[in-house]
Order: structure tokens, then C-alpha cells, then sequence
């Protein structure tokens, strides 16, 4: 008997160690319960009871026994199995929740968005039920999903930056190398270094060490075929004969050392660059260090024509002051160099160059000035407006001028400009008294009578809100005394009949001006010829026409009239209109 007792009794030790504890919490309005069943199962366990304490829930939870994942150190803990027991409102949604539970404890974590579902609904349909141990594995699950889509994106994110790297590398490449032997027009020099160094080829380099053929796609590997032909590229489209070594040439025979070293300066920008992407290239090399040491030669050769490191610093440019600038002294007057000018302010250029006036002058006197008032028509001062340079001041390397002058000024330098009829100064400043007491822009342009050093531009601002009226006296002043100067041009010969002809023929151009009065200024016929036979064409004569506008002011057209040939050595008596020239006012008093 004692015998079958001790059996029964080992028995039940064994069932009991064999047990399963399932714990359902149940909330109340007194707090919570904890319904503890014990159920058989195989294999080891391990239990944990834990009692409610000051009206919380404790959560007693039951090995997972699922085959885990590889990344066990990651995953949540378990916290129980499934109740078969339940058969409350969510039961249905918590076997679900257990199915995909399962799954995810199984490794399967597409069951993760199942699961958070289903625990949803749990929740909903029975509020009682407790579920924060649940939403705590399930939240750790979620954490891992998130961190692996995270990886996975940035890995993709990482290869769709290469590639998009590495595509901008090879269309960058395409602006500097080629498989033809065209140079591509202009893209030299400067320019061509700028594409060059936008390839960055460090930085291609070691970005390609760390990037894999996946991630970079083909680009490197077209890249790399690039590079490697490049040498081959230099020979093929001779770019150290078009691009050094005759533009070497072209600089030595230049005049202006300013010129010269812009020149230069483009050689070497050209040698830079391919030893950008050719280091090694010996033939740039020599030429690099041949560039260098010419631009040394010219700069030494400019230096001679600067009077200060001002003169150095501004050459090829114009720099405005509001009284003529002490050449040499220019930083002490720093007060007075501007490019915004108000009313009562006068406006003085000095334009500083790179050669001596004579030599960028040849001879001339006359140097051609563009005037524009806020953008509109230039200022036409007579033929052409011009300021003048006398040959006593042209053996300097600056040209000092007047554009909006002062009273000392033209007391000391117009009357040149009115023995030549030149309006230049005049119609500027009427444009100014005309366009009122407002802000202006103006530019002004130096055009050269050689093509040793370019044309030269500069702008400034003149604020005449504080009132123009002294412009406008100017303005009356300037004109009354270039009119008073002015008359009509001589009579070459005096012929009344083809004088009347010449204004029928005149009037019969359409014009609104109707012209009373022709005076020839020539003494003979012009014959025309044909310039391939010799044959005779027509004669023809120079004449003014006078007019009063209606504007009150009085003025004469430049014209020529012709005569037909009409054999025998004779010509038509009918007199045609043959060409017209510039229109000049005049007072009328010498038009009557």
C-alpha cells in the first residue's frame, strides 16, 4: 500500500513540473483578478506568477516556445501562449492575434502588421481583457521591422546616390573628353578649366573605392574608359597646338601688355586643366612653365606704363570723381571717387590703360565717346560725339576727361569744342535738362581709333531730385553759344535753276520737313563710273537744304544730287536726289 502511495505521489510531482500556467487578468470595478489554469504540456517550463498590487495588473507569462529567429539577441520577449480557456467578445480576434503571433516569434515578421491588428481589435471588443504585455513584444517587433526598413532604405538611398553621382561625373566627363577629334568651338582656357575642375577627379577617385559596381551602375566603368583614353584624346584633337602653342603666338605679336597676358593667362588656364586629368603629360608641362615665364616678361613689360598700384589695380577700367583726380595721389582722394553723383556736382573720368595714349591714338585727336541717358538713344553730338585729346597729352599711359564738366573746366577746354562745331557736351547735357528732376543711369563708352585695346565702359547714377535748373542754364548757354558760332556752309557755285531742282527734288522725298533754300558746296561735278567697265553713270553735286521746323528752330540737310548720263558726253537736265547726309540746327537769322 505505502509502496502505491509513493507511486501516485511521484506521479503527481511529475505532472505538476509538467504543468502550463495560463494567466487571463480580468479588470473590475474593484480592480483586477487573475484567473491562474494549469495545463499539461511537453517539454520544459518556467513560471511566473506575479499578484496585483495597489490595483495594478501583473501579468503572469509562459515561455515562447516557437523556433526562433536568427537575430534572437533582437527579439522582444515572450510573454505567454494562447488561452483556450477565453470565451469572452474578442475571442475570435485573439486566436487571430496568437496565429501571427506565432508566426512573428517564428521569424515570419509579414505577420507583424496581422498581428497589430488583431491586437486592435482585441482591445475593442473587449476593453477588460489585458493586453500591455502583448503590445510590449508586439511594439518590440515593430521596432525591428522599422529599424531593418530603415537599413534597407538607406542602403538603397546610399545606391541611388552613387548612381546619381557617378551619372553626373560621366556627364561631366562628356564636356571635357571625346572619342572624335573635334574640339568642341570655345571650350578652351578658362572655360575649360571650369569643366575640369567640376569633375573633381579626387573626389571621383575616392568615392569609387568605396562604392560597389551595384551601387555605381556602368558609370565607372565608362569613366574609367575615358580616362584611360585620354592621352590618346590630346593627340587626336591636337589640343596643345590649337589651344597653347598658337595662342602663344597670337600673344607675342600683341601690342597691349594688358592684352597680352589675358592671352597668356588662357594658355595657362589650358595647361592646368589637362594636367588636371593628365598629370603626367610632359608636353603641358614644358608649356605650363614656358606660359609662366612669358607672363612674368609681359607683366614686367605693363608694369612700366602704371604710375601707381592704383593705375595697376584699375587699368582698362574708368574710375569717376566729383573733381579731376591728382594722378599718383589717388588713395588720398578716396572721398571723391564715386559712381553716384547728385545735383551741383560735377563728373570727371580718368581712364587708366595699358599703353600710351599715342599709340593706342595713331595720330588722332578725336576719340569717339557713347553717351546714354537711362538706356535711351546716344548722344549724337554732330556727326560723331567725340572728345578731344590733344597730342600734348598723349604721351601718358591715363586719359583725363570732363563728362559732366564744371565752370572751370569749360573756360579752360571748350572753346576747341566750339571752333569744330562740336555738340557733343551740349546735346548731353539738354537730354539731362529734358528728362527732369529724377534719378538717372548713365553709361558712357571710350571706343579707340586702333584695335590695340578695346573699347572701355563704365556706368554711374546722377541724382538730380535737389533740381536741375543749373543743367538747364547750362543747357540754354551751351547751345546759344555753338549757334552763335555756327553758319551756313560756303557756296561752291551759284546756279538759281538747279538750285530749284534740288529743293523740288528734295520736298519730293516724303518727308515732313519741306525745304526753301539749296546751297551747292561743291565746285565741279563728281562723275560716276561703273567699277568693273568704266562706263560713265551719272554726275552728281553736294548741297545743304534749309528748313524752319516747327518746332521754331531752323536747320539744313546734307544732300547730293545727280544728273543721268545720257550719252555723247552729255547728261539729263533733270536733276534726281542722290543721297542725304546729317541734319544741323542753325540760327535762323543765316538761313533767310
Amino acid at each position: 500500500m505505502k509502496q502505491n502511495l509513493l507511486l501516485v505521489c511521484l506521479v503527481f510531482i511529475f505532472s505538476a513540473s509538467q504543468a502550463q500556467i495560463s494567466v487571463r487578468v480580468k479588470k473590475n470595478s474593484s480592480g483586477s483578478e487573475v484567473d491562474v489554469k494549469t495545463s499539461g504540456k511537453s517539454g520544459g517550463t518556467k513560471e511566473t506568477e506575479t499578484k496585483p498590487a495597489s490595483g495594478e495588473t501583473k501579468t503572469t507569462s509562459s515561455p515562447n516556445t516557437e523556433k526562433p529567429s536568427a537575430d534572437t539577441a533582437s527579439k522582444p520577449s515572450a510573454v505567454g501562449s494562447f488561452d483556450e480557456s477565453y470565451k469572452g467578445p474578442a475571442k475570435v480576434q485573439l486566436k487571430a492575434f496568437w496565429r501571427s503571433l506565432e508566426k512573428l516569434r517564428a521569424g515570419d515578421m509579414q505577420a507583424l502588421g496581422n498581428a497589430e491588428r488583431m491586437l486592435g481589435q482585441v482591445k475593442q471588443n473587449d476593453p477588460s481583457y489585458e493586453v500591455a504585455a502583448f503590445e510590449k513584444e508586439v511594439a518590440g517587433y515593430r521596432s525591428i521591422a522599422d529599424k531593418d526598413a530603415k537599413a534597407k532604405s538607406d542602403a538603397a538611398g546610399k545606391a541611388s546616390e552613387a548612381k546619381q553621382y557617378f551619372n553626373g561625373v560621366w556627364q561631366k566627363m562628356i564636356g571635357v573628353y571625346s572619342k572624335g577629334s573635334i574640339i568642341e568651338p570655345g571650350v578652351s582656357g578658362k572655360a575649360y578649366l571650369d569643366r575640369v575642375q567640376a569633375v573633381n577627379l579626387p573626389e571621383y577617385n575616392e568615392r569609387k573605392k568605396n562604392t560597389s559596381d551595384a551601387e555605381s551602375g556602368n558609370y565607372v566603368k565608362l569613366i574609367d574608359e575615358m580616362l584611360a583614353d585620354y592621352k590618346n584624346y590630346l593627340m587626336r584633337t591636337d589640343r596643345l597646338k590649337w589651344n597653347v602653342t598658337n595662342v602663344l603666338v597670337k600673344a607675342r605679336n600683341e601690342a597691349n601688355p594688358q592684352t597680352k597676358m589675358k592671352i597668356l593667362e588662357e594658355a595657362k588656364y589650358e595647361c592646368e586643366a589637362v594636367l588636371l586629368m593628365s598629370p603626367n603629360n610632359t608636353a603641358f608641362k614644358q608649356k605650363l612653365d614656358e606660359v609662366n615665364k612669358l607672363l612674368g616678361n609681359a607683366d614686367s613689360e605693363a608694369s612700366k606704363f602704371y604710375t601707381s598700384d592704383f593705375h595697376k589695380q584699375n587699368v582698362g577700367k574708368i574710375v569717376w570723381s566729383n573733381k579731376p583726380l591728382v594722378i599718383g595721389k589717388e588713395k588720398d582722394m578716396a572721398a571723391n571717387i564715386k559712381t553716384g553723383f547728385k545735383t551741383g556736382e560735377a563728373i570727371f573720368g580718368t581712364m587708366y590703360l595699358g599703353n600710351y595714349l599715342k599709340q593706342l591714338m595713331n595720330g588722332n585727336t578725336k576719340m569717339r565717346i557713347v553717351i546714354r541717358v537711362d538706356g535711351g538713344t546716344a548722344v549724337w553730338g554732330g556727326d560723331l560725339s567725340y572728345i578731344i585729346v590733344p597730342l600734348t597729352v598723349q604721351d601718358k599711359s591715363y586719359l583725363q576727361f570732363a563728362l559732366l564738366p564744371d565752370e572751370q573746366w569749360f573756360n579752360a577746354n571748350y572753346a576747341p569744342y566750339v571752333k569744330e562745331e562740336n555738340w557733343t557736351y551740349s546735346y548731353f547735357i539738354d537730354d539731362l535738362a529734358k528728362a527732369g528732376d529724377i534719378s538717372h543711369t548713365i553709361t558712357c563708352e571710350l571706343e579707340f581709333p586702333t584695335n590695340i585695346q578695346s573699347d572701355i565702359k563704365s556706368s554711374l547714377s546722377l541724382d538730380l531730385s535737389d533740381g536741375s535748373a543749373a543743367i538747364k542754364s547750362l543747357s540754354t548757354k551751351l547751345h546759344d553759344q555753338l549757334m552763335a558760332s555756327r553758319t551756313l556752309p560756303k557756296a561752291g557755285m551759284s546756279n538759281a535753276a538747279l538750285e530749284q531742282q534740288m529743293v523740288a527734288a528734295a520736298n519730293n522725298l516724303g518727308w515732313n520737313d519741306k525745304f526753301s533754300k539749296a546751297v551747292i558746296t561743291s565746285l565741279s561735278w563728281t562723275i560716276a563710273k561703273n567699277d568693273l567697265t568704266g562706263a560713265i553713270l551719272y554726275r552728281w553735286l553736294p548741297a545743304v537744304c534749309t528748313i524752319k521746323g516747327t518746332d521754331g528752330k531752323c536747320y539744313y540737310q546734307e544732300f547730293s544730287f545727280k544728273q543721268e548720263y545720257t550719252g555723247g558726253g552729255n547728261y539729263s537736265n533733270t536733276v534726281k536726289f542722290n543721297s542725304y547726309g546729317g541734319k544741323r540746327e542753325i540760327g535762323c537769322d543765316k538761313i533767310k
